[in-house]
């Protein structure tokens, strides 16, 4: 059809141009008129073309136009925060914040974030609050159960941080001590293998953090990048950096979610062609960037 409008205009153009070359001067304003019309005839051919063609990829992109709700856990610094302005106005802010934006709005979309404890969201998702959850959930078998996860694409070191007149390099220096975990994270299968400790489960890494410099524990687990955060402002407070593991990051959707193949694919482009990278590099150290 685009292509018979063309057509037209062009043979209309033509014929015009013959005109012009033995006309008298009110031929000359008539062929003029002519041609004003059939160069707006193209115009607006092109025009319908391209809205055609924005409904289309409407029509194939979940994303484009819509409002994506994302759950997060909000309290996981640097890779999901709440950064609070003078006037009230709620920021989310981290790179696994910076991620999922960049993905739904490549992709013609926006995103609501929702924070939520992070042992509530899969039951978030199940109960389809959210339309999926934020990265930093590790696709275990018993997760993939209930959900679809994207490519890994984040693999974190844990950290053990304690008071800065202790001592504490290995998971070994921390046989029978007192430890705390962020609750329903894989932190508490790293607390628990140590032997002879005693574990504690706290909602959220801030509030680990408080448990060892307020001497209730003796140290805690959490997220090595997060650590290195939360110690740029606490100089009571020393950490060793564990060594990688097999824990990573993904993206967690509903089976079956009509969002996933479209958010999947793009995040592949940028794993290739190094936006994910330069993403990781802009929040972390690049000792972190995935190899």
């Amino acid at each position: 059809m685009m292509k018979k409008r063309l057509a037209l205009a062009v043979s209309a153009m033509l014929a015009i141009g013959m005109l012009t070359g033995c006309g008298s001067k009110a031929d000359t304003a008539a062929t003029t008129a002519a041609a004003e019309a059939a160069t707006t005839a193209a115009e607006t051919t092109a025009e319908t073309t391209a809205a055609e063609s924005a409904a289309e990829v409407s029509a194939e992109n979940p994303f484009n136009g819509k409002t994506v709700k994302v759950g997060c856990s909000a309290t996981f610094v640097p890779f999901e925060s709440i950064e609070m302005a003078a006037d009230g106005k709620k920021t989310y802010v981290g790179m696994n914040i910076d991620i999922i934006k960049t993905v739904v709005e490549k992709n013609g979309g926006e995103v609501e974030f929702v924070d939520m404890p992070f042992k509530s969201l899969m039951a978030a998702i199940q109960a389809k609050q959210i339309d999926f959850c934020s990265g930093g959930m590790a696709p275990t078998e018993e997760r993939k159960q209930t959900l679809d996860f994207s490519e890994i694409f984040f693999y974190p070191r844990n950290a053990i941080v304690y008071r800065s007149e202790d001592s504490y390099p290995d998971l070994d220096s921390l046989k029978g001590k007192k430890i705390a975990y962020v609750f329903g994270t894989n932190y508490q299968q790293v607390a628990e293998s140590v032997e002879g400790a005693e574990t504690v489960g706290i909602q959220g890494s801030p509030a680990c953090i408080e448990e060892v410099k307020s001497k209730r524990v003796d140290a805690c687990i959490v997220d090595g990048a997060g650590a290195t955060e939360f110690l740029k402002n606490n100089d009571t407070l020393a950490m060793s950096l564990l060594d990688k593991t097999d824990d990573c990051f993904a993206i967690g959707f509903p089976k079956e979610s009509p969002y996933y193949e479209t958010f999947n694919s793009t995040l592949k482009e940028m794993m290739e062609n190094g936006e994910l990278d330069a993403i990781i590099a802009d929040h972390l150290s690049e000792q972190f960037i995935l190899d």
